[in-house]
């Protein structure tokens, strides 16, 4: 039986519990093009008893909340979040969120804005059938909640599906990302409102971008990815959508897009930048990747393959060029 982390569990560790709120976005993390970031990664390694109702799968997304680690992953029998917090200098494993069951089993790489979790859940041999849930994670009580809303996708095979979702919070609505199968085409949708919880909250298709399409002229360079997570940011100079993925050279790479609103659906997304980072063991951006604030500075973190017995992950900080 798999049991939800457990509040008691949580202060007795902690004088106080500690509030899951945003923290703060930026847009352009990476200070130059085409690099290689030399950083010293903080590397952690968090023991997770395991669990036989976890059953295959693998991690598939990261997230550093201030100080609580979500991970999300997928298995035989359903996906599921699995939470961590930060205790001195180490984290310890509080426990699992079952999200969707079969066939919906694969929670794919997910994003934070502010107080609400995105993450898609998708059925990974039809194929045709995904849902992307916005789960509030203010504060312990509301994460054990359901999810405050489902947006429900089903359509054509591998073009329906949500391995890679990312969410921003804007001035009067949520920007919604949906990467499809490999991230071949993104479908974004825009909200109504700021409120998930409201009875007329609801996301409305915006676009679709294919990445077969595109026009790549203006590009820094042609490379597009299988990216395992997306990640929206915003900045007085626009959005960017930043795509994680591990190349077909082993390399682990974070390509940073621009995008423009008022473009054409071929020349929305610009790549403006692109960066490698050095990840060890069995960390790879093919595991899920991310942007975190890890203390007090901008960073990149990227996770290990599985859960148990034992969670690895790696937090790369960013020096520079951090709006």
């Amino acid at each position: 039986m798999i049991l939800p982390f457990s509040l008691k569990k949580f202060t007795a560790i902690c004088a106080l519990a500690v509030a899951l709120c945003a923290f703060k976005t930026f847009a352009q993390p990476l200070p130059n093009a085409k690099e290689t970031l030399g950083v010293q990664a903080a590397a952690f390694k968090i023991s997770v008893a395991p669990n036989s109702e976890i059953i295959g799968g693998h991690l598939q997304g990261i997230q550093l909340h201030n100080e609580t680690l979500i991970v999300s992953g997928s298995s035989k029998e359903f996906g599921y979040l699995g939470l961590f917090q930060k205790v001195g200098e180490d984290f310890l494993f509080i426990g699992l969120k079952k999200l969707a069951t079969d066939p919906l089993n694969h929670a794919g790489g997910f994003q934070i804005a502010e107080n609400w979790l995105a993450v898609g859940s998708e059925d990974p041999v039809g194929r045709r059938n995904s849902i992307v849930q916005l789960i509030d994670v203010s504060s312990f009580e509301k994460l054990q909640a359901p999810p405050a809303y489902t947006l429900r996708r089903k359509g054509q095979y591998q073009f329906s599906t949500a391995g890679a979702v990312a969410l921003l919070k804007r001035k009067d609505h949520f920007l919604l990302a949906v990467g499809t199968w490999d991230c071949r085409t993104i479908d974004f949708y825009i909200s109504n409102n700021l409120n998930p919880y409201s009875d007329d909250f609801a996301f409305e298709k915006w676009t679709t971008w294919d990445s077969r399409e595109a026009i790549r002229r203006k590009w820094i360079d042609k490379k597009y990815g299988s990216y395992q997570n997306l990640q929206l940011t915003q900045d007085s100079t626009g959005v960017y959508i930043t795509g994680f993925c591990r190349a077909s050279n082993g390399s682990n790479r974070a390509d940073v897009f621009q995008m423009n609103v008022d473009a054409d659906p071929y020349t929305m997304i610009q790549k403006i930048a692109s960066y490698t980072v050095q990840c060890s063991g069995n960390v790879t951006f093919r595991n899920g990747a991310g942007f975190a604030n890890y203390n007090g500075k901008p960073s990149i973190i990227a996770v290990g393959h599985d859960l148990s017995p034992e969670t690895q992950f790696q937090v790369f900080p960013i020096n520079g060029g951090v709006n």
